[in-house]
């Protein structure tokens, strides 16, 4: 693993922006595509086949997954910036686990989607469903924990990801 460095570059700042568009876009379509999944398990095609939304929760979700393992691979290579010296260590550990859950639910919510829409797994749909739900409350604990480090701890843990370190 590369050595630990102070800030996130400006590319690993981008990808978390787009990452964290992609993912809001992608519980805004939620419901477009779970119409159209519903459909064509049911037989029932639609005259006009998948919605423009359902066919761009499907791009946003591959994109999602391009991203992350290219935020993965920089994570790698370039590394992280260390948490406060002064953090205690169960803050660290819930920090580092957030994260890391995130990251698999990043990999694991594309693949579960791909595997119910085109291969018509239908419990692919429900592990998809609740890592949806999972996504939601680790991304409420990541805001949550970003907010507690810069109003609470007064560290400048929350404001790395919007200044990035000047390489």
């Amino acid at each position: 693993m590369a050595e630990r460095v102070c800030g996130y570059s400006r590319i690993q700042v981008g990808l978390h922006w787009a990452v964290v568009i992609l993912v809001a876009f992608q519980f805004l379509a939620h419901n477009a595509i779970e119409a159209a999944f519903k459909a064509f398990t049911d037989g029932d095609p639609s005259p006009q086949g998948p919605t423009l939304l359902s066919l761009m929760h499907i791009a946003a979700g591959m994109l999602i997954l391009a991203l992350a393992l290219w935020r993965i691979y920089l994570r790698i290579t370039r590394g992280a910036p260390a948490p406060p010296a002064d953090e205690p260590i169960l803050m660290k550990f819930i920090s580092e686990t957030v994260h890391r859950l995130i990251y698999v639910m990043l990999l694991s919510l594309p693949a579960s989607g791909a595997l119910a829409w085109f291969f018509n797994i239908g419990s692919a749909a429900v592990v998809h469903e609740y890592l949806q739900a999972l996504l939601l409350g680790l991304i409420a604990a990541h805001i949550a924990g970003a907010l507690f480090q810069h109003l609470i701890r007064r560290s400048n843990v929350m404001m790395r990801m919007f200044a990035p370190e000047e390489v």
